[in-house]
């Protein structure tokens, strides 16, 4: 009777092992396709840090067709795309968004997008509760001569106003902001 507990239980651990491996490859196949990248944004005043999976084009129609307009998009893939913040920054003098960890999601539209700012941050990508949101701010979008086939977050300092920039396909989007 021992033996047999002891099959059933090498059975179940093997198992569980079988399961967590296949989860394992499956995330490693999936960032093998978006892959994860961190931009930061520093000067005496603040530190920005955002973490994000990044898409890629693929001969695709991106904006108004993968990523529908008028609809929250987890901006970017996989997990949700994160930002850190080590003081207040103000977008437009109006919102202040707070140090701390937020997660960040869009809503896409042909000239402009809200970008929210959330204070829930969930496992995946794919869960966005509104009543989280901290801020949200909008931001001009740009038509780019060239495609950027690889979605990318980065930030600029022009005339002395730092900006959180998002680009992908011939699609560009600026937010100002301040530091408090």
């Amino acid at each position: 009777m021992s033996k047999r507990i002891l099959y059933i239980f090498g059975g179940i651990i093997f198992a569980l092992l079988a399961i967590i491996g296949f989860q394992q490859y499956r995330l490693y196949q999936t960032k093998q396709y978006s892959p994860e990248a961190t931009v930061q944004y520093t000067n005496s005043n603040v530190s920005i840090k955002v973490t994000y999976s990044r898409p890629s084009k693929k001969g695709r129609e991106i904006f108004g067709a993968l990523v529908p307009y008028g609809q929250w998009w987890r901006t970017g893939a996989n997990e949700p795309t994160l930002i850190e913040l080590s003081r207040d920054i103000s977008f437009g003098g109006t919102n202040t968004l707070k140090a701390g960890n937020y997660s960040i999601v869009t809503v896409p539209g042909e000239e402009e997008w809200v970008v929210v700012f959330n204070n829930k941050i969930p496992d995946w990508g794919t869960d966005y509760s509104p009543e989280h949101d901290a801020i949200r701010v909008k931001g001009r979008v740009e038509t780019l001569p060239d495609v950027v086939e690889l979605f990318t977050i980065d930030f600029t300092d022009e005339d002395g106003v730092p900006s959180m920039i998002m680009a992908w396909d011939k699609t560009k989007v600026s937010i100002p902001f301040r530091v408090l």
